[in-house]
Formats: C-alpha cells, sequence, structure tokens
C-alpha cells in the first residue's frame, strides 16, 4: 500500500502542478494600430477644445489630421472625413466621461 499511495501522491503533485502552469499562462502583449496614438491625441484635441470652450475644434482637429496623417496618402482627408461625421459623438462621450483611449478602442483604431 504505500507505494500506491506515493504513487498517487506523486501523480496528484504532478497534476496540481499542470493545473498551475495551464492556468498562469503568460500574456500576450497587446499590439496597437499605427493610428492608436493619432487618434488618442486627436481624440485628446477635440477634449482640450471642449474643456478651453474653443469656438473652432473642428479647425484644431483638421490640422491635427494634417499634422499627424498628412504623410501617408490620402488620411489626412479620411481623418478629416471621420471628425466631421463623428465630432458630435465624440464630444457627447468626452462629456460622459469616456477617455480619449477608449474612444479609440471603442473605434477600434487602438
Amino acid at each position: 500500500y504505500p507505494i500506491v499511495m506515493i504513487r498517487t501522491l506523486v501523480f496528484s503533485s504532478i497534476l496540481s502542478l499542470l493545473l498551475v502552469v495551464a492556468a498562469v499562462q503568460p500574456k500576450v502583449p497587446e499590439t496597437r494600430s499605427a493610428f492608436c496614438s493619432a487618434c488618442e491625441k486627436i481624440v485628446g484635441g477635440i477634449e482640450q477644445g471642449v474643456e478651453n470652450d474653443e469656438p473652432n475644434i473642428l479647425k484644431r482637429c483638421e490640422n491635427l489630421c494634417d499634422d499627424l496623417l498628412g504623410h501617408i496618402g490620402n488620411l489626412a482627408q479620411e481623418c478629416k472625413d471621420w471628425i466631421d461625421k463623428d465630432v458630435a459623438e465624440i464630444m457627447n462621450k468626452l462629456e460622459n466621461e469616456w477617455t480619449p483611449e477608449t474612444i479609440c478602442k471603442d473605434y477600434h483604431l487602438c
């Protein structure tokens, strides 16, 4: 009987160790879209504009689109189109305590 008990103990120990190793898998690092930081800066610009009660937030964002994406094909124009279309929704989210990071994640850019 002692051999059976030892085998059972060893088997149980190995099984427990395997379960612990399986549960502690290394976290796969999140990948950030190439446009994540640009999105966060643009949404941050909208946030600053709202906080400072700027009269022309759209112009500020269009300038950010040019500065951040103007060197990559027609992305600056796509950025401006996105801002024109969604600025009210973005401002609403900011007023409801969303952060630029959460907003950009919501748009699947981060």
